[in-house]
């Protein structure tokens, strides 16, 4: 009985996404200039010359996305509630969310659960959940069944040990550098400093995050997981290949990453910036990664349906193509543990991607905004489920 709300939800989602006439809400080639936001300094050896700034009193961000009711941001992150307010899904409470401040002078905040029972004779796997774009870690009750799943999902194989750890991480509101007005709550995957300790702070973040939950005892080093879903997947890919051979200065791995609707996270951030933004060479690992995507989908599913959008008037960023991802991932990152799965808009798994002339905007941002765990397209089919036993099946 909740298939048509939750239909609506996604159209009404969709929609404040699109412009009314179903438009893309992005700037095209003849619009104002002034709307763009400024490029990154670039070098291939690291990607953006330095981290992102952060949006502040003394350098607001002034190209907010289409769907903030800011007309400009000057905090440089907001802090979660750490609970559920979707109304058609479960109800939780997590309490205050965690809170502590970067070398940078910046509150960072994110939520925890972690199952009854947890602790160092019984530690429980970590799975990471970082948000899309313009996101909140509240998306994790709000639009995903992770928090459903993490009392007694069987991520451990073992069970006198059910559930996981769950960490949903808050990005900061950035000064983004693509073309189209993207300002607002990002996870930075533009200054691409991998190295431990990394000058990327939401790199270091992480890296803390993770180091200060498995020294408290609650958490399985051996399963430490990823997952994300549009920024937050770019991220998560980033992290776990940064992090799966090299370890975060606690001594720890990740073992494996899911994401949704993602593709690479070393690409640039404009066509025809020079120098590019794009990794050369980019980073190489064997880290186990599950891309699951829609059929249409904002990040493209080939290439042809990345020409359609562009024709369309969306703007496709570089490097926003999944198909040619997964080639990258095994011939560039020369990783042999990457898997790919397509689901269309009805949550059945499918072989090939939509043709271009039946993935319009609106169709590819309502599949972009719908997790795929069967609650938001209303068909029941859980690839969520299948994206942590992927998780499960890949320990270190």
């Amino acid at each position: 009985m909740k298939a048509l709300p939750l239909l609506l939800a996604a159209l009404l989602a969709a929609a404040a996404l699109l412009g009314c006439d179903g438009s893309p809400p992005f700037p095209g080639p003849d619009d104002d200039d002034d709307v763009a936001p400024p490029m990154a300094d670039c070098d291939p050896s690291i990607g953006a010359t330095a981290p992102l700034p952060v949006c502040s009193s003394d350098n607001p961000c002034l190209a907010p996305s289409p769907t903030d009711d800011r007309d400009l941001i000057e905090a440089a992150s907001d802090a979660p509630l750490c609970a559920t307010s979707d109304a058609d899904r479960p109800p939780f409470d997590d309490g205050p969310p965690r809170q502590w401040t970067d070398p940078d002078g910046v509150l960072r905040s994110s939520c925890l659960y972690v199952p009854d029972g947890a602790g160092p004779d019984a530690p429980r796997p970590l799975v990471v959940f970082l948000h899309g774009a313009f996101g909140s870690a509240d998306n994790v009750y709000d639009a995903t069944s992770l928090r459903s799943k993490a009392s007694d999902f069987d991520l451990s194989g073992e069970p006198s040990r059910p559930g996981f750890v769950l960490l949903s991480v808050q990005g900061r509101n950035l000064h983004w550098p693509t073309a189209d007005p993207r300002d607002g709550a990002h996870h930075d995957n533009f200054h691409r400093d991998l190295a431990v300790p990394s000058g990327n702070p939401d790199v270091a973040n992480l890296d803390r995050l993770i180091d200060e939950l498995v020294a408290g005892g609650a958490v399985d080093p051996s399963r430490i997981f990823v997952t994300g879903w549009s920024n937050g997947g770019f991220f998560a890919q980033l992290y776990a290949i940064a992090r799966h051979e090299v370890a975060t200065p606690g001594g720890n791995h990740v073992a494996a990453a899911a994401v949704f609707s993602a593709a690479d996270p070393f690409h640039g951030a404009r066509h025809g910036e020079e120098p590019s933004c794009r990794l050369d060479p980019y980073p190489t690992s064997e880290v186990p990664v599950f891309v699951v995507g829609r059929a249409c989908d904002l990040v493209a599913c080939d290439a042809d349906q990345a020409a359609g959008l562009e024709a369309d008037g969306v703007p496709v960023a570089p490097g926003f193509v999944a198909e040619t991802w997964l080639d990258d991932l095994a011939g560039r990152v020369g990783d042999p543990n990457a898997e790919r799965r397509i689901v269309n808009g009805f949550g059945v798994e499918v072989d090939s991607c939509t043709g271009p002339a039946l993935c319009g905007p609106a169709i590819a941002t309502l599949s972009h905004v719908r997790w795929p765990d069967g609650v938001a397209d209303g068909s029941g089919v859980d690839h969520e489920a299948d994206m942590l036993r992927f998780l499960a099946e890949s320990p270190l």
